[in-house]
């Protein structure tokens, strides 16, 4: 029988999390949004937002969906859902971010004086984020927490974070970029 399915190139793909029937499936050239159909779609509460659902499927693939109740591990970098960047690169101003995993590319710019440091909102870490004026662990928490789901498009988008009015945002707009 394994000689079978060897020789009819039969790949196999396990697929787990927030879909309607979690379970190992058989593919063929599929890619993810594609097995996600065959284990009867996603739940309510699934979270996509970091999934290349175009991603093609390789034999004996995992492929973990998380919800959007997951507390996931995150790279304290770049907060991606890995738990370890796998390539860091920095020159003179700039670090650029590369994950395998999420096959994401960051680059940050940052400023060349260190007097007046300015922050990316999408990007810093808890401990960057509350050296800002009126930033707090919590309120920290919440900018990752709020980031994970509605990167920020532009500054003025960190007050609908709860716990950031007018009146910290006047505080904090000139010390950060998205």
């Amino acid at each position: 029988m394994i000689n079978l399915i060897l020789s009819l190139n039969i790949m196999f793909c396990d697929i787990k999390g927030a879909v309607k029937k979690p379970g190992v499936y058989e593919i063929n050239n599929n890619n993810i949004y594609e097995v996600i159909n065959l284990a009867g779609g996603l739940n309510k509460d699934a979270n996509v937002s970091l999934i290349n659902l175009s991603e093609k499927v390789n034999d004996e693939m995992v492929i973990y969906i998380p919800s959007t109740t997951d507390k996931p591990k995150k790279c304290p970098i770049c907060i991606c859902r890995v738990i370890k960047c796998p390539e860091i690169k920095e020159t003179t101003n700039k670090t650029t971010i590369t994950t395998t995993t999420t096959k994401q590319t960051i680059t940050t710019t940052y400023p060349q004086t260190t007097k007046n440091i300015i922050i990316n909102i999408n990007l810093a870490p808890k401990e960057e984020l509350i050296t800002l004026n009126g930033i707090g662990e919590k309120t920290a928490e919440a900018i990752i927490e709020y980031r994970l789901e509605n990167p920020f498009v532009n500054i003025e988008d960190i007050m609908n974070v709860k716990g950031i009015g007018e009146v910290v945002f006047a505080k904090i707009k000139s010390f950060i970029t998205v």
